[in-house]
């Protein structure tokens, strides 16, 4: 692999320990505070809602300033708004903050994609984009892990988290070697959204709608039916480790069987996984039931990834890169008022049936949607 592989591995997972910790700490810092579900799941939101509005605008970015000044601004903007998180009481505060750090994070993951599949090829990118995944995954974990930090003073998880992305923004700063899609003297030309394959942009919005409303539904859902902080961060760790343990192997065989026909497979197996927690209500029984769902949810942004940049001319790679995390942002808007919602409607099953009947939505329109010859 490039160099430059190994750097955006590493970044995005010594990174992931950041994401892995702000989000949760914050839901849970808003629920012992007694906010409302629809006020924690509202700030949570805002924080995907500039992805939205940034994403295909940071392929264009890219296109113009290379990637290594989008992935240092990216860093930079998360790193202080990580630290801006220390006022997460001051609601007037959190709600821009949470937006300018969408921003960041936009920043970052479209720019470290785009390098995995630059440097990427048909025989090898399935296992790059898996591998990128497992390591933020891995990242997450840590961050996950580290959630009984907020023990200590509310503070302190966002200033652990803000110090993290310090250590790799100045790594990525005397590494990182820059490079540029498009060579010197080729026309500068716009993709329009209609070019990206349908089922690379429905599953961007899944896998948005299910991470942004299972960071907010988890915790809710452990602590409303009585579990306790400690047991609530298992939950998540679980869910996290899940994609460590079982991602690249899905990765593996994307890149070796039709990625169209893999999506609905992981479709049809997550709306079995997802009726587990309506059935089963042991700590062990659940623990065992996320750590399969966070092996197979991540797949849907994995191989959705992998299956567009496969169909789309690759001068977009960029471009659409940036288009698919787009989608991605429009599902993160309605996952977390969505989850919350549900799990105040009933806070043991409603938020299982919604992601049951999801998943089993998108298998039934792409069957549809395969015979139809389209």
């Amino acid at each position: 692999m490039h160099k430059n592989i190994y750097l955006a591995l590493i970044g995005i997972g010594i990174g992931g320990i950041g994401f892995g910790l702000v989000a949760p700490v914050t839901v849970m810092l808003l629920e012992q505070n007694g906010a409302s579900s629809f006020l924690t799941g509202s700030v949570t939101m805002i924080g995907y809602l500039s992805i939205v509005f940034f994403s295909s605008y940071t392929g264009r970015l890219i296109d113009k300033y290379k990637v290594k000044k989008i992935l240092l601004a990216g860093l930079t903007i998360w790193m202080l708004g990580a630290l801006a998180h220390v006022f997460w009481y001051v609601y007037p505060i959190l709600f821009p903050v949470k937006f300018i750090m969408g921003i960041g994070g936009t920043f970052i993951f479209v720019s470290t994609e785009v390098m995995i599949n630059y440097y990427s090829n048909e025989t090898n990118r399935g296992k790059n984009i898996s591998l990128y995944v497992v390591l933020l995954s891995v990242g997450v974990a840590f961050g996950t892990l580290l959630i009984w930090t907020i023990t200590i003073a509310d503070w302190f998880p966002f200033v652990i988290g803000s110090s993290i992305m310090f250590l790799v923004l100045v790594f990525e700063y005397f590494i990182l070697d820059d490079f540029e899609i498009k060579s010197v003297n080729e026309p500068r030309e716009k993709m329009r959204i209609s070019e990206m394959p349908l089922m690379g942009l429905v599953a961007g919005i899944i896998y948005g709608l299910f991470e942004s409303s299972i960071i907010v539904a988890l915790p809710l859902f452990g602590l409303r039916n009585l579990f306790s902080t400690e047991e609530v961060s298992f939950f998540l760790a679980s869910f996290v480790i899940g994609g460590i343990v079982l991602l690249y192997i899905i990765g593996h065989i994307a890149d070796k069987i039709n990625k169209f026909r893999l999506l609905l497979y992981i479709s049809f197996i997550l709306a079995i996984l997802f009726i587990v927690p309506i059935f089963l209500s042991g700590f062990g029984y659940l623990l065992a039931a996320f750590f399969v769902m966070g092996g197979i949810v991540p797949a849907f942004y994995t191989v959705g990834l992998n299956y567009t940049v496969e169909k789309i001319d690759k001068k977009f790679m960029a471009q659409a890169n940036g288009f698919f995390v787009m989608m991605y942002g429009v599902g993160t808007i309605a996952g977390p008022l969505a989850g919350s919602m549900m799990v105040e409607i009933d806070k043991q099953y409603g938020y299982w049936v919604l992601a049951s009947g999801l998943c089993i939505l998108f298998l039934l329109f792409f069957v549809k949607y395969s015979d139809s010859g389209k």
